[in-house]
Parts: structure tokens; sequence; C-alpha cells
């Protein structure tokens, strides 16, 4: 009897540790699905937020015509996004280390999506920016909110590849906007556009606070290194260090030249080249359509050869850019110039992935919220700056968009003159990496 209780004994403690292994197995395997559904989510919402984002520079040609705006008021109404982004971003950044992701994601998504209604909704220019200054506020907390979302659940040596992921959502949400828009115009009016896209946000601000549900019993960083520093140490070690303020000022010179052409080229190349809304639209889905790929092959690139070396792929990216646009402006064949844009496109796309991987591997976990949102505030100044100084060079060179090129060229060499001194490695980094409890491996 002792010998058969004995193994009895033993089978239990054997099917108890099955049990526990197989129970902790199906944990990871949860995790794992989760951050992977996670990041998959997160792209969808980016991808509408960009049409909502972007579709203020097809509809602002119909804009123009009933509200009989100069382009410094056309070029006004644009930046009042970027104005509200780039404020918001200060606040925005720093809640979600505070708040966590899920609050802060899921309320940001809803805010934007109901400015973008409210575009629709109004009956005057002023309106229109207020409204826009709301899809900005909204829209200043994602990218700090998709990064902490990403250093939760991935190490530092695979953060790029999920990052990029969404990140080329711009690309896909540039695509597509170019068509959904123009098509929506054409066939409705823009207030029909603005509405439906601010309908299918508010659908995805709910599925989103679904998806990021915490699972039971999953680890949390915020027990780990987010304790380690007092608040106004962590904010002071932010400030004082130059890889903020240098990578601060690279993506400023590039929003600039991003924006500059996004917001006035669609004008560009109906009023000057003389493109029907429908073909300019489709034209113009070319260059993010291969944005999308640029930014998952710069992903691949950043974590495989330029890890804690992303300033070379932004050296690259600067000049690259640089030469094509000029390429752009001097070109005569309207498909030949939309190629030499798409090329410029690819590489100012390698640009803003890399300046946001270098934030989420230079920084330590429990700052990489409020570094985003403060780097990503200073350098949206730019993206504010921008449609008004072209709209401002166009009014004053008679409407004359070399000018306005060359302008842009020239902050691309800029970005590349300060890009070359950014650190390779680890040395001006906050504290060196640490270990994260509960990290999915």
């Amino acid at each position: 009897m002792w010998c058969v209780f004995q193994h009895q004994k033993a089978a239990a403690h054997i099917l108890s540790m099955f049990y526990k292994r197989s129970k902790g197995e199906h944990s990871m395997l949860s995790q794992i699905k989760r951050r992977h559904i996670i990041v998959a989510m997160l792209f969808i919402c980016w991808v509408v937020g960009f049409l909502d984002k972007t579709a203020i520079n097809i509809a602002i040609i119909p804009i123009v015509d009933e509200f009989h705006l100069t382009s410094e008021q056309s070029g006004m109404i644009i930046s009042a996004f970027f104005l509200a982004y780039s404020l918001t971003q200060l606040i925005g950044g720093y809640l979600v280390d505070r708040l966590g992701t899920r609050s802060v994601l899921t309320s940001a998504v809803g805010i934007w999506s109901i400015g973008t209604i409210a575009c629709g909704a109004v009956g005057s220019a002023m309106g229109l920016a207020v409204s826009r200054a709301l899809v900005g506020m909204g829209e200043a907390v994602f990218p700090a909110g998709s990064s902490v979302a990403i250093t939760e659940n991935f190490k530092k040596e695979s953060m790029a590849r999920p990052k990029s992921v969404i990140q080329s959502g711009a690309s896909v949400g540039f695509a597509v906007g170019s068509l959904v828009t123009t098509a929506l115009i054409a066939y409705f009016n823009w207030r029909v556009m603005f509405i439906t896209l601010g309908l299918v946000g508010l659908a995805l601000a709910i599925a989103l606070y679904l998806v990021m549900k915490p699972l039971a019993g999953a680890a949390s960083i915020s027990a780990g290194p987010k304790k380690a520093k007092s608040e106004k140490a962590r904010i002071t070690a932010l400030l004082k260090n130059s890889l903020t303020w240098k990578i601060a000022l690279c993506y400023f010179f590039t929003n600039i030249v991003f924006w500059g052409l996004q917001s006035w080229l669609p004008s560009y190349w109906v009023k000057v080249k003389g493109m029907s809304m429908m073909s300019m639209g489709a034209y113009s889905a070319i260059p993010p359509t291969l944005g999308f790929l640029s930014f998952l092959f710069c992903g691949w690139l950043l974590d495989r050869y330029f890890h804690k070396k992303e300033k070379y792929l932004i050296c690259i990216g600067a000049l690259v850019s640089a030469v094509f646009i000029y390429l752009m402006a001097n070109a005569t064949s309207i498909p030949l110039a939309f190629f030499y844009l798409t090329v410029s496109n690819v590489f100012l796309n390698a640009i803003s992935i890399s300046v946001f991987v270098t934030i989420m591997k230079h920084y330590p976990s429990h700052s990489v919220g409020t570094a985003t949102g403060l780097i990503n505030s200073l350098a949206q100044i730019g993206s504010f700056v921008s449609p008004t100084a072209i709209g401002a060079i166009l009014q004053a060179t008679d409407q004359n968009y070399q000018t306005a090129f060359l302008a842009m060229i020239g902050c691309a060499i800029v970005t590349l003159a300060v890009a070359a001194t950014l650190p390779a490695g680890s040395k001006e980094e906050l504290v060196a990496d640490q270990a994260i409890p509960g990290l999915v491996k």
C-alpha cells in the first residue's frame, strides 16, 4: 500500500508540474498573440488617423472656393492642426508615462475622430481651424503612446520592426487617403468626407479599448524601472541631454520638408501642372504606397544593422531626399516627377522611423513617452510653420513653386548637418539598458 501511495503521490506531482508548465506556456502564447494584435490595431488606427490628418490637403481646394480664402488663410487652416499637435505633445507624452497606454490611446483616437466630424459640420473658416486644432490635439498623443506600448511588449533590439509597422500606417493613410478623400469629395462633398472618416474613427476607439485590456496575471513594467527616478530628476535628465535637442532639431527640419510637400503639392499638381482632381489623387497614391514598404524595410534595417547607429540612416535619408526633390521640381514629365517624389518620400520615411527608434532605444523605458512627446512637440513646430511659410513664399513670389522647393531642399541639407553630430552607440544614453521584469521575449 505504501508503494502504491508513493507512486500516486509522484504521479500527482508530475501532473501538477505539467499543468503549471502548460499554463505558463499558454500564458506566454497569449501575451505574444496579444502584443501582435495590439500592433495590428494601432496600425489600423494610424491609417485612419492619417486619413483624418491629411484629408485637409485635398479638401482645401474646394474649401478655398467656398470660403474665398487667400493662400495665407488656407495655410493657416492647415497649420491649425500642427499648432495644437505640437503643444499637446508636451503633456501627451507625460500622460502616457503616468496613466498608461490603454486609457490615453483610446481617448486620443476618440478625440481626433470627434474633431474630424466637426470639420464637416462647421460653417466658417474659423470653425474649420478650431476643428482641425481638435484633431491635432487627439493625434498628438499617438506617437508617444504607440512607442510606450512597444516598450511594454518588446526587447530593445527588436523594437524597430513593430514601430515601423505602426509608422507605416502613415504611408497607407496617405495612399488610401488620396483615393478615398478625392472620391468622397467628387461624388458627395468635402463635408460628407470628414463626417464619414470621423465615424470610422469612433468605432476604432471602442475596438482599441477592448483589444488593449490587460491579460489576467500579466506582468507590468510599471513595477520596474519606472520607479527608478523621481519626476524632477527624470525630466531634468531629458532636458540636459544633448541628444534630446539634436534629435528634435533633425525632426524639426524634416517636418518642414515633409509637410511642405504634403500640404502644397496637391495644389501644385492641379494649378501648375493642370491635372484633374481624380488623376492627381490616383498619382498621389503612388509615393506613400512604396513608402509603406520602405517603413517595414527600414524597421528591419534598424534592428539588424543600425542598432543604436540610427544617425547614418538619417544622414542618407536627408541627402537622397534633397537630391530627388530638386529633380522633381525640374522634371517636365508628370510620371517622372512622381517617380522622383516617390524616391524622396521613401527616404524621408527613413528619417522619420529612425527618429522614433532612436528615442525608444537610447532612452530608459520609464521616460520613452515623455521623451517622445517632448521631442515631437519641438519638432512639430516645423510642421506648423511649414504650410504657412510655404503659403507666404507663394504669395510673395506670385505663386512661384520653384522658390518653395528650394527652401525645402535647404531644410533637408540642415537635417543632414545636424544628424552628422548625433552619437553612434550609447555614449549619450540617459541610463544603461536595464532588464525589464516580465518583458515578453
